[in-house]
């Protein structure tokens, strides 16, 4: 209750309007910044190298159906969820402590502002970065698509419009993410390193350690019992023998469900699970392996309406790690020396 009180109390204050100035006043600055310029060159490189490689590749016609499918469905995406959590981090956490660090808070808190419309102003500016970034890629995507000659259905193209405020409010998360760290941290330095820390690992440490804790928990595969020709058998077909052998995929499913299980806590599974989702990719993890086990369709005819019903609770997950911090942010603001 008490932090739902402090959000109520930074969102409905008094004075709404000199957020918003503060606000469009970051994001006018912002947007001339190389920082800005440099982010917006990344998903531009992003746009074609997906949609190029893409068309040159072709869509995997033994798991996919559309090449929309393929490019989101697959690791090609990567590099975009990888983005926009830099992008959100990197404003959010820069936010408050270059303006302490520079000196300028201190004159802002000389002004008749409450701190609680600069902290919101400072929110309010970070997600217009945000948003601006990421219709520039959406924008883009779509441009280089058409001018290329790839190939995407009316069904694709709304199925990614519907991913864009999924795309928005994860990077949310990981301004207010920053958003923390920067009313916790003064020195630019420090700040750039927390900023590091916690972009790696989100989206790099806390995989690799969730896959070794599965595996120690699921234990190492099983051997299934080999015929007795096996010694005749090719290195592929002793391959598909031990993969498709039902003690294995139990194993397989086993480890891949605990390590989904411990991702849980991260914001880029749930996001990554909302766009296979959106996109029509199996609901259940173990559909998924063995698909991929039995060369078969990742992917299954289901309506948007289904799509977007299947993703609600990882909507809401996303929604409670954007708020979880912003009651902190506050609090650590209201009583923070701007001198």
């Amino acid at each position: 209750m008490v932090i739902f009180k402090y959000l109520l109390k930074v969102i409905f204050s008094g004075g709404t309007m000199e957020a918003i100035k503060i606000a469009l006043k970051d994001f006018e600055v912002s947007v001339r910044t190389k920082k800005f310029q440099s982010m917006v060159g990344l998903f531009i490189i992003i746009a074609i190298a997906l949609v190029y490689y893409s068309k040159v590749l072709g869509v995997s016609e033994e798991s996919y159906k559309t090449p929309f499918q393929m490019v989101f469905l697959s690791s090609f995406s990567n590099a975009f969820t990888y983005s926009i959590s830099l992008l959100g981090l990197l404003f959010g956490a820069t936010s408050i402590s270059n303006e302490i660090e520079n000196g300028t808070m201190k004159i802002l808190g000389t002004k008749p502002i409450y701190r609680s419309q600069i902290i919101l102003g400072k929110l309010l500016g970070s997600s217009l970065i945000i948003f601006a970034g990421l219709v520039i890629f959406y924008i883009l995507t779509v441009a280089f698509a058409l001018i290329i000659g790839f190939p995407f259905s009316q069904e694709d193209f709304v199925r990614f419009l519907i991913t864009f405020p999924f795309s928005f409010l994860y990077g949310l998360i990981f301004s207010s993410f920053g958003l923390l760290i920067s009313v916790s941290i003064r020195k630019s330095k420090n700040v750039l390193i927390m900023v590091i820390f916690i972009f790696i690992f989100f989206n790099v440490l806390l995989s690799t350690i969730a896959g070794i804790v599965a595996l120690a928990i699921a234990g190492l595969p099983p051997i299934p019992e080999l015929p007795e020709n096996a010694l005749n058998l090719t290195e592929e077909e002793l391959e598909d023998l031990i993969l498709k052998d039902p003690s294995y995929q139990a194993w397989l499913t086993e480890l891949v469900n605990t390590t989904e299980k411990i991702l849980y806590i991260a914001p880029n599974y749930h996001y990554q699970e909302i766009m296979r989702l959106l996109f029509g990719g199996k609901p259940q993890i173990s559909e998924v392996v063995s698909a991929i086990t039995y060369n078969e369709m990742v992917v299954e005819n289901r309506s948007l309406g289904e799509s977007l019903g299947l993703i609600f609770q990882n909507v809401i997950m996303l929604m409670i790690m954007f708020l979880l911090p912003l009651p902190v942010s506050y609090i650590k603001f209201i009583r923070a020396d701007l001198r």
